[in-house]
């Protein structure tokens, strides 16, 4: 006897059930991706977000999960090919500062991690294809981001360069913009400086222009949704304006920016980025390099983003006002790149609050008295003023001084200077049995691994010791799984070049946080980038993902779930409370992907009573078949069964709409309803006969199998026992997806 033919029981044991159905799955393959080979089978890639390796899922991955699992489900239901498949995020310094945690190498961590990780997910019963799985920190993966580093290297996409950078003293790491958040490191919370040294940066800039020109395309396309689009624009930072060229008093020139074109003649001072590209030049007089420095390697707590604590230097230059009156000043501030980039900008007090407080500190500036109903005064514009757009999306960082990521492939020589690994010796792999410390950088106090050969000369030479920052890593997070596992021992030319990941190629959906925004920005440029060198030649608009839901977070009394607040929600816990059907079902049911889910028991405990009700009501009307004393005239009631079949044709259109949306939690809500009605049903055909007939069961067991293959992206172990149980049919597939109605009228 299998597992789904045992004997009907009126209970609902949601592990007993689970149990079964995931058994099936695996020795069925049943989430096995396709071969492309078949081309009359729509294909769709979903990619769910890949996790770092932390050691344990949070209800924020549950949710993120189970919308993605809903709608691969949804679309194999529908004879559509699904590449549905996951990854580990594992390098990193959570990670690194785990292993040390826990006194172990890294590599240890990392795995215990994910095999504990993977356990929690497959007994949630989400329909990744795990033989694609992949860790970000395998040499045979981590080689992607060597070759990623080669290939933009040559094209000058990556570059060595000495620049300001944020700094954190806690994690003693250089962190990309993107990873300052307030002032303060997105990992610790610590304060941020900016200091001077040499990095390897990505050339993001060459692309920003052509991403911020695709946002137009991805909002028409109507699969991006608005959180998603949202995250796009905040990312990019886009801010139109003018610009004009300023001389200044030693006949220098420079390039200013203004949002405000209608104020031009109030400017009162030019501030300048340090991080401009020219900012040398106009550091030069008296003191202002070492202010520079001392700003550079410390000076600059960015704990406070204030404009009162941020630091101003006076350059001693003046450039000439577009309005011929009064020179203006030239400062230099941090306060510019938070608000336009690393540029040059008119301060205008009127209009914007942080010049206001930098010309009260440093000029005694004060705001006129204004006339609430005065209206703005027009002003002539200044001549050689044109219209520009400035960006706070910019080229950042790479290099970390971490010892838990991918080995930057680069040697130096004293005879040949820097010099890039050829192709054919990648990887550089990491030393598996280093046990970082937290303070020093390890790879360079390791000489077995620092030292090495020049590829050119083939003199000695030392490893570059830095390591890739894992948000590099994560800019082909979206391509491992297109490749088959036999295939990935191959060069990544020749896997770039494979069938089987063009036909995957643009990824359908993306369903990911909310704080995803700017992985997915990157991933969008170096996507362009391989796009135009050829990789991705049949990617013609350069966008990896056709469309993209970004759903907002879990949290618990209004406050983001933290073990220091002690409202965290552990999915264990209430896995074997309630089962994996239930949870997953109150994460779709709580709230829309859009909205923050506000976690309660509440949600819990109606989906569980919810499961358990149709699962009893379900059985009770399967044992009805064998009662031979039930009516076959059905004549009376014929009418109600008319209205019932009306019912079930309205709730696959309406939650086919909703899935296809992936409005999940609507498509839930749609799902008790018709259960609902399918009672209410049973309850008129008794108020009117006082029996139930075998046209009313026969329809009422039709309206149940229907419900439960639109049950199955939600709640899969219970729909599919109960679908087998009413089709009388073992399931050896997905269950199709209902279309029209079978409901005995």
């Amino acid at each position: 006897m299998s597992d789904s033919q045992h004997e009907p029981t009126r209970a609902y044991d949601a592990l007993a059930i689970e149990g079964r159905r995931q058994r099936a799955w695996g020795a069925q393959s049943t989430f096995r991706t396709p071969d492309t080979a078949d081309e009359g089978r729509p294909r769709k890639y979903i990619k769910p977000s890949a996790p770092f390796t932390s050691g344990n899922i949070h209800m924020g991955h549950v949710r993120s999960y189970s919308i993605g699992d809903a709608y691969a489900r949804f679309c194999r239901a529908r004879g559509e090919d699904v590449l549905f498949a996951f990854g580990f995020d594992s390098f990193g310094l959570p990670a690194e500062l785990g292993a040390i945690a826990q006194n172990v190498a890294p590599s240890e961590w990392v795995a215990r991690c994910a095999e504990h990780m993977t356990a929690q997910l497959q007994r949630l019963g989400f329909s990744f294809d795990w033989e694609r799985s992949f860790m970000s920190s395998d040499a045979v993966m981590y080689r992607w981001s060597q070759w990623l580093f080669l290939t933009l290297l040559e094209k000058g996409l990556v570059y060595r360069g000495t620049g300001n950078v944020d700094w954190c003293d806690t994690c003693q790491t250089t962190l990309a913009t993107i990873q300052v958040e307030n002032g303060t490191c997105w990992r610790c919370h610590n304060p941020v400086r900016l200091i001077e040294r040499p990095q390897w940066y990505l050339r993001l800039s060459a692309y920003v222009p052509e991403n911020d020109e695709r946002l137009r395309e991805l909002a028409d396309s109507g699969i991006w949704d608005e959180n998603a689009l949202a995250s796009q624009r905040f990312v990019l930072g886009r801010v139109d304006g003018v610009e004009l060229d300023l001389r200044a008093d030693d006949d220098g020139e420079l390039i200013v920016f203004t949002p405000h074109i209608d104020a031009i003649a109030d400017a009162r001072f030019v501030a300048i980025s340090p991080k401009h590209p020219d900012i040398e030049r106009w550091s030069t007089r008296g003191s202002v390099g070492e202010r520079l420095e001392e700003l550079r390697s410390g000076g600059l707590e960015r704990a406070a983003r204030d404009a009162e604590s941020l630091p101003v230097i006076e350059t001693g230059h003046m450039l000439r006002s577009p309005s011929g009156s009064e020179p203006l000043p030239l400062l230099i501030s941090p306060a510019v790149d938070g608000r336009f980039g690393p540029t040059a900008v008119l301060g205008i007090p009127e209009r914007d609050s942080t010049d206001a407080v930098i010309a009260q500190r440093l000029f005694g500036w004060e705001r006129p008295a204004q006339v609430a109903s005065r209206e703005p005064v027009p002003q002539s514009v200044p001549a050689g003023v044109r219209g520009a757009v400035r960006y706070k999306a910019n080229d950042f960082s790479v290099s970390r001084q971490r010892s838990w990521g991918t080995p930057i492939p680069i040697v130096y020589c004293e005879q040949c200077g820097i010099v890039p690994v050829p192709h054919e010796q990648l990887p550089v792999e990491l030393p598996l049995h280093m046990r970082p410390t937290g303070t020093g950088n390890p790879l360079a106090e390791l000489e077995e691994f620092a030292n090495s050969s020049c590829p050119s000369c083939g003199g000695p030479a030392r490893r570059e010791t830095d390591t890739l920052d894992c948000h590099f890593d994560a800019l082909w997070l979206w391509v491992p799984v297109c490749v088959p596992p036999s295939e990935r021992e191959r060069t990544l030319d020749e896997i770039f070049a494979l069938d089987d990941l063009r036909a995957w190629l643009p990824c359908e959906r993306v369903v990911a946080g909310s704080d995803s925004g700017n992985f997915v920005f990157d991933q969008r440029i170096i996507a362009k980038a391989l796009r135009d060198i050829g990789h991705l030649s049949f990617m013609d608009d350069g966008e990896p993902f056709a469309g993209c839901l970004f759903h907002e977070m879990v949290i618990r009394d209004g406050r983001k779930m933290s073990k220091h607040l002690g409202n965290v929600v552990d999915p264990d816990e209430l896995v074997s409370s309630y089962g994996a059907d239930t949870v997953r079902m109150a994460s779709l049911y709580a709230a829309r992907p859009q909205k923050s889910l506000n976690w309660s028991d509440s949600a819990v405990t109606h989906c569980h009573r919810f499961l358990g009700s149709l699962w009893r009501y379900s059985q009770a009307r399967l044992a009805m078949t064998a009662d031979e004393s039930l009516d076959d005239d059905g004549a009376s009631t014929e009418f109600l069964r008319a209205r019932l079949q009306k019912w079930c044709a309205t709730a696959i259109e309406k939650i086919t709409e909703d899935v296809e949306q992936l409005e999940m939690h609507s498509a839930a809500r749609n799902l008790i309803r018709l259960f609902e009605r399918i009672k209410g049903f049973e309850s008129r055909v008794l108020a009117k006969r006082g029996a139930l007939c075998k046209e009313d069961l026969g329809a009422v067991l039709d309206a149940l199998q229907l419900m439960a293959a639109m049950l199955a992206p939600f709640a899969p172990h219970i729909a599919e026992e109960l679908w087998i149980a009413c089709s009388g049919t073992e399931l050896t597939d997905h269950i199709p997806w209902p279309t029209t109605v079978k409901v005995a009228a």
